[in-house]
C-alpha cells in the first residue's frame, strides 16, 4: 500500500524557522567554499599516464589483474581471456560501448561455438535475468569511471544493467576506457552529480567495486572469492 505525506511543507518550514533560515520553501542551499580542499587537491597534478601507472600498482595490491589492449584488439584480447581462464557462458550489460567497440561480432562467434551469450534483458523479468547471472561464468561490463587511486571501478544500475550482474558470475570482467580514469572519488561523483545537474536521470543505485570479493577471518587470514567473483580483470581500452 502506498502512503501519502500530510503537512509536509508546514513541517519543513517550522523546521527553517527554528533555525532561523529563509522561511521561503524555494530558498536556494549554497554550498560552502572550504579553505582546505585536499579531496581535490591529492593526484591531481599528475598526468593520464601516471594516474594509469598508479591504477596498475593499486590493482596488484586487490588482486586484480589489468590487460592493456586498443579499441581495434579489445573484442579479441576479450576472447583471448576467455580461452585462457576456461571455456563458459557470458552475460554482458546493455551498453551501448559494446556496439561501439566491435564487440559483438566475438559474442556471435561464441554462441556458433555452442556458449551461451545473454545480455541484461530490462523486458525479462528480475527472477530471469538473476537466473541467467547465476548460471554465468563471465560477466562483462563497462565502467563509468575508474579510480586510480584505489583501483575501484565505479558503475551504476540502469535498466540494461542489475546488480546481480556485478556478484553473481564467477569471473567479473570490467572494460575501461582510458579517458575515464580518475584520481580519487570526488572526481567520479562530482561528474556524475553534475550529469544529474544538468539533466540526465539519477541512476538507481551507483556501485564501487574494488576487484574481487575479499574477506578475511578473526585471524586476519585472506580469503579472495568467498562472497563474490573469484577472479576480476579490468580490460583498459586506450580510447584517447
Amino acid at each position: 500500500m502506498k502512503g501519502t505525506i500530510s503537512h509536509r511543507e508546514s513541517f519543513l518550514a517550522h523546521i527553517r524557522k527554528q533555525l532561523g533560515k529563509d522561511s521561503s520553501s524555494s530558498a536556494s542551499i549554497q554550498r560552502p567554499t572550504w579553505k582546505h580542499q585536499v579531496q581535490w587537491g591529492t593526484n591531481e597534478l599528475l598526468s593520464k599516464e601516471e594516474l594509469v601507472e598508479q591504477l596498475k600498482k593499486q590493482c596488484q595490491r586487490i588482486h586484480t589483474r589489468v590487460v592493456e589492449t586498443t579499441p581495434q584488439e579489445a573484442p579479441s584480447v576479450l576472447r583471448s581471456l576467455m580461452t585462457e581462464y576456461g571455456e563458459g557462458s557470458v552475460m554482458t550489460s546493455g551498453d551501448h560501448r559494446f556496439e561501439q567497440y566491435g564487440f559483438y561480432p566475438m559474442f556471435d562467434s561464441l554462441q556458433h561455438e555452442g556458449f551461451a551469450v545473454t545480455s541484461w534483458n530490462a523486458e525479462a523479468s528480475r527472477e530471469e535475468n538473476i537466473r541467467l547471472a547465476e548460471q554465468a561464468a563471465y560477466s562483462v561490463v563497462f565502467s563509468d569511471y575508474t579510480l586510480a587511486e584505489s583501483g575501484t571501478v565505479v558503475l551504476s544500475s540502469h535498466q540494461g544493467q542489475g546488480r546481480a550482474l556485478h556478484f553473481l558470475p564467477m569471473m567479473y570482467i570490467v572494460c575501461i576506457e582510458k579517458s575515464t580514469v580518475v584520481p580519487r572519488m570526488i572526481q567520479a561523483v562530482s561528474a556524475l552529480n553534475r550529469s544529474v545537474e544538468e539533466g540526465e536521470q539519477a541512476k538507481g543505485a551507483i556501485h564501487f567495486i574494488s576487484g574481487p570479493s575479499n574477506s578475511a577471518d578473526i585471524e586476519m587470514n585472506l580469503v579472495v572469492g568467498v562472497h563474490g567473483p573469484v577472479r576480476a580483470v579490468y580490460l583498459l581500452i586506450d580510447d584517447e
